[in-house]
């Protein structure tokens, strides 16, 4: 029901074109942007995070942003990213992270993405979004800054033999890390 005392305020988000001002609804500054943002990205599965965001705003600590197959592309990761560095880490975090299956993410969203990955994220899940060698590059340098990371699944991609190999590498280096590429 949380997400039917919200529909009045979604109506007035269609003309948002960044996520640069905070939606006015959720009663959460630190979070306000990000709604903002996946309301501004629009489709089914960035609603239904927004909603689910909404209904989760008065919780301090952390949280899950999942928008497999949403058809995120690099426009919608400069979006998400802007909104993502305005998170205020002292009260909220992003635990885990998904845009998997989302092919038009590409090199450029996942450097863009990864660039605002929080270190303190404990799961990251980027399949099949054809990000190649320098978009993965980006992934695995966040990944090394990132200690509490638990499980990065980026298989699916268009990495090399090589930087696969590198994220293997990282799992076996770090044994709390699980590592599907």
């Amino acid at each position: 029901m949380t997400g039917f005392g919200f529909l009045p305020a979604v109506a007035g988000l269609t003309g948002i074109a960044t996520a640069a001002e905070p939606e006015a609804g959720s009663g959460d500054m630190n979070m306000d942007t990000l709604i903002a943002a996946l309301h501004s990205i629009g489709g089914p599965v960035c609603l239904d995070a927004a909603n689910r965001l909404v209904a989760e705003s008065t919780n301090d600590g952390g949280f899950n942003l999942h928008l497999r197959n949403a058809g995120i592309d690099l426009q919608d990761a400069r979006i998400l990213a802007n909104a993502m560095e305005k998170i205020d880490l002292a009260t909220r975090y992003l635990m885990s992270f998904s845009a998997s299956y989302n092919p038009d993410l590409k090199d450029a969203g996942a450097i863009v993405l990864s660039g605002a990955f929080p270190k303190s994220m404990t799961e990251l899940g980027l399949v099949g979004c054809s990000i190649g060698d320098a978009g993965g590059t980006a992934l695995l340098e966040w990944a090394q800054l990132a200690p509490d990371l638990r499980m990065i699944c980026v298989e699916g991609n268009n990495f090399s033999s090589g930087l696969k190999s590198n994220f293997r590498e990282l799992g076996q280096r770090h044994g709390s890390l699980m590592v599907v590429v």
